[in-house]
């Protein structure tokens, strides 16, 4: 590293108990309340996030509502918003962006920030206190209690020299809290943490670890990279660097497009009807169209999901001869999937659609049927600007329109059983 150049600031933000948390400052009735988002204690389905006055009963993420309420029987249950998460998701990204461009999203409660180059535009506008080596700290302190002032949100805040060290700062700091680790202090500091601290050590990595009695990261950071590589594969050299507070991992505010677009929901009850079951599909698919449309993409292999009441899942795919973005190109072949999977004569709890092999929108053109092609296009054009203007339920077509008989609706479509997927 060349010995002018600042040394790296790295910022982890994530918010403390993400859902519960806006569903309390949109009703600050619920302060101080253990709160579960995930659906209500009558639901099938599992918790998505539990406040921290729910976590100190027992409930955990993933853990059946049902359960939940066993411990918890006081606590509030909720299906959850997604729109409302996705609003706080937003504006916590639009402050971090005040501080450096380098803002990279990692999921809707967490995003890094790369501040190693935007010292000298802090000490102007006055954030940090100029020739200050803690500046680092101070940054981070002022943008926690700008979130709190601006958002009502409370964060925990990590900083490091790179992603790996700010995570477990983070972590570390949980909940409220804020964590600087100095350069060079790295692997000090992660010396006497508990292997699963580390990124990337799972129960099994941790539990084969013990075989060799290694029990804490700084049992690990002395181990020869060769000597892990030659138990755990190329795996093995990342895991010794990881121990040493090593990570070359950019923060980079170019997230590029998604892999893939998906659409799933779980029933409140096991469904047999076969007619709602495509009735949910064909809404579920309208709704990652829409996704592709306004991201710019074209989608050419779609699959289909189904889940029984025993678990048994299963799913199949097939791509289309050419890439689209159009509703009705997708719903005879995931119609037609829908059918090879629905076999059994059993309940279906989860239905799903997902749209694969993405590509920025253009197309070859049609001799004979580009006429055709250009009036779908135009016909979801005006689709679209309805929904932009009015709501997703503005419009319902297709087999979707039997939803309204079953399901509730709200401005943004139709309200899933399953918590924060009303989208």
């Amino acid at each position: 590293m060349d010995p002018a150049a600042p040394s790296p600031a790295i910022l982890l933000v994530d918010i403390d108990a993400f859902f519960p948390q806006v569903e309390q400052i949109l009703r600050p009735e619920l302060a101080g309340r253990p709160v579960v988002v995930g659906g209500l204690a009558t639901d099938r389905s599992v918790v998505a996030s539990a406040s921290y006055e729910a976590r100190a009963r027992g409930v955990r993420t993933a853990m059946p509502i049902r359960e939940a309420h066993r411990l918890c029987p006081d606590a509030v249950f909720l299906r959850g918003d997604f729109h409302a998460y996705a609003r706080f998701s937003r504006a916590l990204v639009d402050l971090c962006r005040r501080y450096t461009p380098l803002v990279e999203p990692v999921s809707l409660d967490e995003a890094y920030l790369d501040l190693t180059g935007c010292r000298r535009l802090m000490e102007t506008r006055g954030l940090v206190r100029p020739g200050d080596a803690a500046w680092p700290i101070q940054a981070a302190d002022h943008l926690k209690r700008t979130i709190r002032r601006e958002t009502g949100l409370v964060v925990t805040l990590g900083v490091g020299a790179n992603r790996l060290v700010a995570k477990v700062a983070c972590d570390y700091a949980k909940p409220n809290g804020l964590a600087w680790i100095r350069p060079g202090y790295e692997a000090r500091f992660l010396a006497p943490l508990p292997l699963e601290a580390l990124p990337g050590v799972g129960p099994k990595t941790a539990e084969r670890l013990a075989r060799y009695n290694l029990q804490r990261v700084g049992d690990l950071a002395r181990i020869p990279g060769a000597m892990l590589a030659a138990h755990f594969g190329p795996a093995g050299e990342a895991l010794a660097a990881r121990a040493r507070g090593l990570d070359p991992t950019p923060v980079s505010a170019d997230l590029g497009d998604p892999k893939s677009i998906s659409r799933e929901t779980t029933f409140e009850t096991n469904l047999l009807d076969r007619d709602a079951l495509k009735a949910m599909l064909s809404y579920l698919l309208e709704r990652a169209c829409r996704q592709l449309r306004a991201g710019g993409l074209l989608a050419r292999t779609v699959t289909v999901k189904v889940r029984y009441a025993d678990f048994q899942t299963l799913g199949r795919s097939r791509s289309l001869p050419t890439a689209s973005d159009h509703d009705d190109d997708f719903w005879p072949v995931a119609a037609d999937l829908f059918d090879r999977v629905h076999t059994r004569r059993v309940g279906v709890r989860l239905v799903g659609v997902a749209l694969a092999h993405l590509a920025p929108a253009g197309r070859q053109m049609d001799l004979f049927g580009e006429a055709a092609h250009a009036r779908r296009t135009r016909f979801y054009r005006s689709v679209d600007r309805i929904r932009e203007r009015f709501g997703f339920a503005a419009v319902t077509a297709g087999r979707a329109i039997e939803l309204l008989h079953t399901h509730e609706r709200d401005a943004h479509g139709f309200r899933l059983r399953t918590a924060c997927l009303s989208r």
